[in-house]
């Protein structure tokens, strides 16, 4: 989420057009549109009556149920939080020009800012040059200095945290888990706050003192490296996943870093107390902005097929008769994590010299024309693949879709509005785009976690995307094909607040009290009765049903087991009744699932749902529909590998 982002260009000082009434803060704000939310708030485009000018105005208290003391207790700190950030004055931080107090919330009022976010800005370019990724940095880390200075910590730092106007101005925003004096620095779990890929390994020691300004510093260097490279350093959707990475392979490859890897490196350090303080990072990127040779042009052109991998190696270096530099003459030598630019100019020289002279320096070869010289106006024929796609489209005429229908914020069908919602209904729908149908075109047929794979092989269903994660098992027993994951899910208990027998706190103690514990039939989760836990029998066709049975008084079962994002919508709607409990190792990719025989339509999927995750939709759906219900920040699976028609 984005402070500034998605507001359009307005002329200052014209007052808004008759709408229909619009909530107004301390008779001057008047909320015009959201323009951001999240977990962590919601952004408003606002108009200042007193002003007579546009406005960003933002709630920083969550909007989660809360007790008398817990509100009073959040007020306090938000009341610090805001006070901490309107003495922040620097070009690289979003200028907050008020604090506003009501009853249940505390209000920031900040410069409203056109531009896109960096995120926004890699979908579409994927990789940024050496300059322009050095400057970028250097005003992230210059913003970034200003917030320490004034006792504020970000712990958010990432590509959709900073925005970068036309002009090419960097300004670091969302404070929304910013710490400072009294902030809290984990969860009500004891997880760490922040988006798992940008967060430092010292987060998750034993007794961490918690983030520093040498975390936000990390995370510096992750969206350094994203920006240079084109990808994270260390993957993985889960906190566990990505601190395994790092301490695995704590040295991710350098492609086209070039003068940027010794900074990227020494930000990267796994041990805080040996990475690059923020005056010899600052030093050293503006040594990279200074350097003649670091102004060499980035030449990228984004692939325009969509299964088309990422950093595809088709060197033409042979068509011009120059030697091709084999990659690992383009990695930089390692370089010590302290002591500043010392050594890394000459390792870089003699990189460079090289890479010039092959001219492949950060530069990614032309594509090969579609069409033999001579012969640009002949249409390339349909290879077989293609003819069998069009075969298997012309006899559908409707893409029937098997999707569940009791799963808040993933899939539930809404009685009132008899249609469907979710984030696995905006990827089906997204999908059945990309394949030629409109949202006429679409048919939603309700499923079941036990009736799904049946539903498949009798043809009832042409695809299902129904919260179906990814095994070998059903692979080969349900005899179903899948591509994906396109969410990634952690496994966790849902339980009640106030049991009347049973005190769970840990999946520890869900097992060890033999509480009865309830799952869909046909889920993965069945298999807990070989790791000790007390299952429910039989098992239910729903997990809606099981629910209902642990809100039941009457009822044996205490537990529900399912994915994190699964239960969070039953959780979310029962703040007062129900609980997740932290979620255990593990995840559980959903993927699509179809029949292995329709190879072309498999094919056309993993295209379609690649472009969902690379163009920026995917976030967008996980913002709409699972960002509000209390999970830990998800972001995207990496694109599907997918081969071509």
């Amino acid at each position: 989420m984005s402070d500034a982002g998605g507001a359009g260009r307005t002329d200052e000082g014209v007052a808004p057009g008759p709408q229909t009434p619009r909530t107004v803060i301390e008779g001057r704000y008047e909320l015009l549109e959201s323009i951001g939310s999240g977990a962590m708030g919601e952004v408003w485009r606002a108009y200042d009556r007193r002003l007579r000018r546009y406005v960003a105005v933002k709630g920083l208290l969550a909007r989660t149920a809360m007790t008398a003391d817990t509100r009073r207790t959040a007020m306090q700190r938000a009341r610090r939080e805001a006070e901490a950030l309107a003495k922040i004055e620097h070009q690289n931080v979003v200028t907050v020009h008020d604090q506003v107090e009501t009853d249940h919330q505390v209000w920031i009022v900040m410069k409203l800012l056109e531009g896109r976010s960096l995120a926004d800005l890699l979908r579409r370019e994927r990789v940024l040059g050496v300059p322009r990724a050095a400057g970028i940095g250097l005003q992230i880390l210059q913003g970034l200095r200003a917030v320490h200075q004034a006792k504020v910590l970000h712990r958010d730092v990432k590509p959709g945290n900073v925005l970068v106007r036309d002009e090419g101005l960097a300004i670091l925003v969302d404070f929304g888990i910013a710490s400072f004096a009294g902030a809290n620095k984990v969860t009500k779990l004891g997880i760490p706050i922040g988006t798992p890929p940008y967060m430092a390994p010292e987060l998750f020691a034993p007794a961490s003192p918690g983030p520093t300004p040498a975390s936000d510093l990390w995370a510096l260097g992750v969206t350094l490296y994203e920006m240079a490279e084109g990808r994270l350093p260390f993957r993985g959707h889960e906190v566990w996943e990505v601190q395994e990475n790092i301490r695995s392979t704590p040295e991710p490859p350098y492609r086209y870093s070039g003068p940027l890897a010794p900074v990227i490196q020494g930000l990267l350090a796994p041990d805080k107390d040996d990475r690059l303080d923020a005056a010899t990072a600052e030093a050293m990127l503006q040594e990279v902005l200074r350097d003649p040779e670091a102004q060499e042009p980035l030449k990228w052109e984004r692939p325009t097929e969509s299964h088309e991998p990422p950093f595809a190696q088709q060197s033409h270096a042979h068509e011009s008769g120059q030697e091709q530099v084999p990659p690992e003459k383009l990695q930089p030598a390692r370089q010590g994590r302290r002591g500043g630019s010392r050594g890394w100019r000459g390792a870089l020289a003699v990189a460079l010299a090289a890479l010039l002279a092959g001219g492949v320096w950060l530069a990614l070869p032309d594509r090969e024309p579609e069409s033999p010289p001579g012969n640009a106006s002949e249409a390339k024929p349909p290879s077989p693949a293609q003819k069998e796609w069009e075969r298997w489209r012309e006899g559908h005429s409707t893409l029937r879709i098997g999707v569940k229908g009791d799963q808040p914020g993933l899939s539930e069908y809404l009685e009132k509005k008899k249609t469907y919602e979710g984030f696995d209904i905006s990827m089906a729908y997204a999908i059945a785009e990309a394949l030629g149908y409109p949202r006429d075109g679409v048919e939603f047929i309700r499923v079941t976690s036990d009736n799904r794979s049946t539903r498949l092989v009798n043809k009832e269903v042409d695809l299902v995307v129904a919260s179906y994660s990814i095994t070998e098992e059903r692979r080969k027993v349900d005899k179903v094909e899948f591509v994906g994951p396109y969410f990634n899910a952690g496994r966790t208990f849902l339980v009640r607040k106030k049991s009347r027998k049973h005190d769970l706190d840990s999946a520890a103690d869900v097992r060890e009290s033999k509480a009865a514990v309830c799952t869909a039939k046909g889920s993965t989760y069945e298999s807990l009765a070989d790791d000790g836990y007390t299952m429910r029998e039989p098992q239910l066709a729903t997990y809606q049903e099981c629910v209902d049975e642990l809100l039941n008084a009457d009822s044996d079962v205490y537990a529900v087991a399912s994915d994190d994002v699964l239960l969070a919508g039953y959780a979310h709607g029962k703040p007062g009744e129900l609980k997740l409990l932290d979620t255990h190792r593990g995840t559980e990719g959903y993927g699509v699932a179809m029949r292995p025989q329709d190879e072309a339509l498999r094919s056309q999927v993993c295209s379609a749902l690649r472009e969902v995750i690379s163009s920026g939709d995917w976030d967008t759906m996980y913002d709409k529909h699972l960002a509000d219900l209390g999970l830990l920040a998800k972001s995207a699976p990496d694109p599907p590998e997918c081969g071509t028609l």
